[in-house]
């Protein structure tokens, strides 16, 4: 029967009565869009799913592990932080995906989850008021070194380790950077290469090898559960700092590897995986993290072009825990203002290039960085560098990937010469500063001494080495007051 026009009248007042009543509980339960990001949004249109990432609000609080004063101690207070603050923070989003059996992996590194849904699912993750914004999974071109030719050796050693003084170290001061494990974040790494197989620390007295907790693979693009590389450019950079018979500069090292690179490209997931397995290394399965097995120096030859802040937090974080972040400055020179990401972070300690005449590498980037601070931090050799490549072989590559691992294993040899620097990253940085050879070029603003060409100047292993306390250092204890009372922190 149909409805009178009284009867009809009566409805709509109920239904407007119900909208006054209840708009704060609907404009609560309605998805935020701002929250994601419109390139999610456009692939869930068009897909109907989309792997994107959820970030929530809220980062650990590092303050204690900042105090600590042993590397291990720092190491196991940043995992317990992140680990904490992850768990807390993204228990409510984790109920949910787990309600909806999505498929999704969960971060502490950072305090982001990695997600695979649907829009509908997107839009009440996008609900959820601890989530602070849903953004698309993004790719990192790994730097192309350009191709090398080989240069004449001086003393049987290649003429990059010759030019940053390494051979003076081992030979005048007996160190080869015993007692120190570097890593690198790259496309893997040959582990029985002949100039590296001996360095791996998976490898036993014995000769066996044991890969748990030396060797991270997280998009598993390795046919074994052995260390692989499927590019070279990481077995390069590994033989740089670790390599035996004149290519490496800290022979004496141990060094494990995380492949963040798939192949020429890196997924920023892959990434973050690599970066977290670094502060506290897990076994093949995942499980187990050690922060007491993390390295002492990580190197990074990877990065984009411009400032981006995406993976400041990671670096915070190995700072904090007494690892030393080595990056690339990136090869997209000559022009000023070309340094890239990460590298571009106060907290990165990146590094231009040169070549065996001492004249800057063309396409080295330069800065200047994040708040203007001098890009990049130092330059080392570059151009011409022969080094490791997979299947037992040797190829000269060219780029600031070459440079950087230089830095990170002239660190080694500082901290095995004296033990009471390592982990203390804010103390050892100056050593390579003030011991640079300085190149004045103020093209690109800065100083005669340091600049956004050079940074501070050309890396000297021995003066930094020989710059380094070889006892103990001093701690400075007390309270601060203001007005007679104690000032918090």
């Amino acid at each position: 029967m149909p409805k009178s026009p009284r009867r009809r009248g009566i409805l709509i007042g109920i239904i407007a009565a119900l909208t006054l009543v209840l708009p704060q509980g609907v404009a609560q339960a309605a998805p935020e869009p701002d929250k994601i990001n419109s390139a999610v949004q456009a692939e869930l249109a068009e897909d109907g799913k989309s792997t994107f990432w959820v970030r929530l609000k809220g980062a650990a609080d590092l303050g204690r592990a900042r105090r600590a004063t042993t590397k291990d101690d720092k190491a196991e207070l940043v995992y317990e932080a992140k680990t904490a603050k992850a768990a807390a923070s993204q228990a409510d989003l984790r109920k949910l995906l787990e309600s909806q059996n999505a498929d999704y992996t969960p971060f502490w590194i950072v305090n982001a989850v990695k997600v695979t849904a649907g829009p509908k699912l997107a839009a009440e993750i996008a609900k959820l008021p601890e989530v602070d914004r849903i953004e698309p999974i993004r790719t990192v071109k790994l730097p192309e070194p350009g191709p090398g030719k080989a240069e004449a050796k001086v003393n049987a050693v290649e003429w990059n380790i010759d030019r940053v003084n390494a051979p003076r170290v081992w030979n005048e001061l007996g160190n080869r950077g015993e007692g120190v494990v570097v890593a690198n974040i790259d496309t893997g790494v040959q582990f029985d290469h002949p100039e590296l197989a001996t360095a791996y620390r998976g490898r036993k007295p014995d000769g066996s090898v044991d890969h748990n907790h030396n060797w991270f693979d997280p998009a598993r693009v390795c046919p074994t559960s052995a260390p692989c590389d499927n590019n070279g450019h990481g077995t390069h950079v590994m033989g740089t700092m670790a390599g035996a018979n004149g290519i490496g500069v800290a022979p004496g090292v141990k060094w494990i590897a995380a492949k963040g690179c798939e192949l020429n490209t890196c997924t920023d997931a892959s990434l973050l995986a690599a970066g977290q397995w670094i502060l506290a290394p897990t076994d093949l399965s995942g499980a187990n993290p050690r922060p007491d097995l993390a390295p002492d120096v990580v190197n990074n030859s990877w990065g984009g072009a411009g400032f981006d802040p995406w993976y400041k937090e990671t670096v915070e974080a190995w700072v904090a825990a007494g690892i030393f972040p080595a990056f690339a400055n990136g090869n997209e020179g000559p022009a000023c203002r070309s340094s890239g990401s990460p590298g571009q972070y106060v907290t990165s300690y990146s590094a231009g290039g040169f070549d065996i005449n001492n004249a800057l590498y063309a396409r080295s980037s330069k800065g200047d960085g994040e708040n203007g601070e001098i890009k990049p931090n130092i330059a080392a050799p570059a151009v011409n560098v022969r080094s490791s490549v997979p299947g037992g072989r040797y190829d000269s590559y060219t780029g600031t990937s070459m440079a950087s691992p230089h830095v990170a294993a002239t660190v080694a040899l500082i901290w095995s010469a004296a033990p009471s620097l390592q982990g203390d990253v804010a103390a050892t940085r100056p050593l390579l500063d003030r011991t640079a050879i300085d190149v004045s070029d103020t093209s690109c603003g800065g100083t005669a001494a340091d600049n956004n060409v050079w940074g501070e100047g050309r890396l000297d292993a021995y003066a930094a080495v020989q710059a380094a306390p070889v006892g103990g250092v001093g701690d400075l204890a007390g309270t601060v007051t203001a007005g007679g009372a104690p000032v918090a922190g």
